[in-house]
């Protein structure tokens, strides 16, 4: 193993990796936006916010 790493420098590596890695994720994104079932952004549905409404309990008297 030692011997791959002698004909390829890490850095460069994981530079070629992790720019490998962001052109795909935006291609990946771009298709998706470019659909009609999986746009996220213009299907017409309104974002739920993340915390649920406040309900009060009132205790009931027996």
């Amino acid at each position: 193993m030692y011997k791959i790493w002698l004909l390829v420098q890490p850095s460069m590596a994981l530079i070629g990796m992790a720019s490998f890695l962001t052109v795909l994720a935006l291609a990946i994104h771009l298709i998706l936006l470019s659909t009609n079932d999986f746009n996220w952004l213009e299907d017409g549905i309104p974002a739920v916010s993340a915390q649920a409404p406040a309900v009060q309990v009132v205790p009931q008297q027996s």
